[in-house]
């Protein structure tokens, strides 16, 4: 059987995701040709990626326009359409959904048997009267996976259809003439067609529309349809984390490529997401090729020994070592105690200012040079060290520094670019982050983001919380946070001492995984091994007396003298409006 495949990609950051590679080598023994249709840049890394894997025979690099159709249109008229008669099947399909999560064979060979069966498709959308919902369409295959068998390919009708599509700009003028008429034309013509999942008599009860495809992702699991919108999975984030365990349990389908796929299209934290983020057990890695680095800002030195014991009862790799400090007398007692460890180290003495994030950025010369970077300070707090810093710090070297091994293995993925720490027990037990403080920290982040010209557009505004490792423990590749080493921070860009609490530094500690994800890297977070309820949690941030601002400010925190004049004027006037513009809705009533 000889069957020709057309494939449309798109993709908004101009890249290949690793769900597409996985979807071409799952359908390519299936085809006689694949002809690879981007309506997006393809990078040079990722057309011989294709190549090399042999996934398409030909390439077709296009101008947006048209959408999917024209792109199918531009497909046929590249290979010819006297070339496409001497095809018994001819598929189109988009790179909008996730599959096959099974064997797409079976699904072949049974159409290709029925003689009954002229051109099928995955799901179809019932007849739909105009109304002020919708502007109505006839019942219809959803385009984004259609069939054709020998006998339509042979028809005129084929081949005048396509030839009349035009370049539209508006997507609904596509859905009104080609989507839905793609499936009436050739009806119309005497030819039969068959779904996957028919779904017009299908019932409806609490869908918005009788769109199977978008609207019930469980009806599609449930009748074994072999692919799954991407717009499914983000529209249903409430139940998606149970349909990827229904996947993942139901099918050989790698929900990786979910998680991978979702966190890069949109942003890289939401709920749905953060349950497979968590770092795997892996098969360990061979790291001798690997050049590691190790930064510890020691700016308590009675704690460098604990960390150093660390290291050693805990990594199976060579690295080097890179101690910063703050002042000349403590680089003399830190060579002293790395003698008597026997441990090499580049010591440096940064200064008292930044913490330990601005003596990491002066390292950037020396730290670019490494595959993997570890990132870890001598954490204290000087309110109530031993259940503060003493249960953070000891939690944050069990996440980051004991199961540093597996954690480096898992940078074997090359779309891993950063681990993070899980919360801290301290954090659940109280309420010391929350969307208030949270709030004051993202124009700083905001401003940080315009500063390092990144290219992913996001309002940290818009956020109530932030992923991110407490203390700035981490492990990341160096080009994961390339744009914070780039932007050349100086002493001159940290506030003195006491930091207020929407300083620079805590606008970066908030930034890591967020600029790992504008670079195209993923994160994910080593599990906290003290085992608490998720009732804490619960009992903790459903306090009705801490759901809202306290009514004590304390404005040393808050900006000083400018935070106390937004305090009065802003949050007032705000206030005011409010109650004017509910006022007016209640007079127009």
């Amino acid at each position: 059987m000889k069957r020709l495949l057309l494939y449309v990609h798109f993709n908004k950051y101009n890249r290949v995701s690793s769900h597409v590679y996985y979807q071409l080598t799952q359908m390519r023994p299936l085809f006689s040709k694949v002809a690879f249709i981007s309506n997006s840049q393809v990078s040079e890394h990722d057309y011989r990626k294709l190549v090399d894997l042999r996934l398409m025979d030909n390439f077709i690099q296009r101008e947006n326009i048209g959408f999917d159709f024209a792109a199918w249109r531009d497909g046929m008229t590249h290979i010819g359409f006297e070339e496409l008669l001497t095809y018994d099947v001819i598929t189109i399909m988009n790179d909008t959904c996730f599959g096959p999560l099974w064997d797409i064979k079976d699904y072949y060979l049974n159409y290709e048997a029925n003689d009954q069966v002229d051109f099928w498709g995955l799901t179809n959308n019932r007849k739909t009267k105009k109304s002020r919902q919708t502007q109505g369409f006839p019942e219809h295959i959803q385009s984004y996976f259609i069939t054709f068998k020998k006998p339509v390919i042979e028809s005129p009708v084929f081949r005048q259809f396509w030839e009349k599509v035009r370049n539209h700009t508006d997507v609904q003028n596509v859905i009104n003439d080609y989507e839905t008429q793609v499936t009436t034309t050739f009806l119309d013509a005497g030819f039969h067609y068959q779904t996957i999942f028919d779904t017009v008599h299908e019932d409806t009860t609490g869908m918005l529309h009788p769109d199977f495809s978008y609207y019930n992702p469980t009806a599609i699991l449930k009748h074994k349809v072999p692919f799954i919108k991407v717009k499914a999975i983000d529209a249903h984030q409430g139940i998606t984390p149970y349909i990827l365990d229904e996947i993942a349990d139901k099918t050989n389908y790698p929900i990786d490529l979910i998680i991978s796929h979702m966190s890069e299209v949109n942003f890289p934290d939401f709920m749905y997401l953060l349950g497979h983020k968590l770092v795997k057990q892996v098969v360990p890695a061979d790291l001798s090729s690997k050049k590691i680095a190790v930064h510890l800002h020691t700016f308590y030195v009675d704690l460098l020994e604990d960390f150093l014991e660390a290291f050693e009862k805990s990594f199976n790799f060579d690295y080097d070592l890179f101690i910063t400090t703050d002042v000349e007398d403590k680089r003399v007692k830190i060579q002293e105690i790395l003698t008597q460890h026997k441990r090499q180290a580049d010591i440096r003495v940064t200064g008292n200012i930044g913490r330990d994030v601005l003596p990491m950025l002066k390292l950037k010369e020396e730290l670019s040079k490494y595959d993997y970077i570890g990132h870890f300070h001598t954490k204290k707090s000087k309110e109530a060290d031993f259940w503060a810093g003493e249960s953070w710090r000891r939690e944050l070297i069990q996440m980051l520094v004991y199961p540093a091994n597996n954690i480096l293995s898992n940078f074997d993925n090359e779309k891993l670019g950063i681990v993070i720490a899980d919360i801290p027990t301290f954090f659940r037990y109280n309420k010391i982050v929350d969307a208030w403080n949270e709030h004051l920290i993202a124009p700083e982040m905001n401003d940080l983001w315009e500063r390092m010209g990144m290219t992913k557009a996001i309002d940290f505004n818009a956020f109530h919380s932030f992923v991110m490792s407490y203390g700035t423990f981490v492990w990341f590749k160096y080009d994961a946070l390339k744009p914070l080493f780039e932007l050349g921070l100086t002493d001159d860009d940290v506030p003195a001492e006491p930091l207020p609490q929407n300083s620079i530094l805590h606008a970066i500690e908030r930034l890591l995984i967020y600029i790992a994800w504008n670079e195209h890297y993923d994160f994910r977070i080593s599990k906290n091994p003290a085992q608490i309820t998720a009732f804490v949690d619960n009992k903790l941030l459903n306090e009705r007396g801490n759901s809202a601002p306290n009514t004590y400010v304390d404005f040393t925190y808050m900006g000083g003298i400018r935070g106390a004049l937004k305090y009065i004027f802003i949050g007032p006037a705000r206030a005011v409006k409010y109650i004017i513009k509910r006022l007016s809705q209640k007079v127009s009533k």
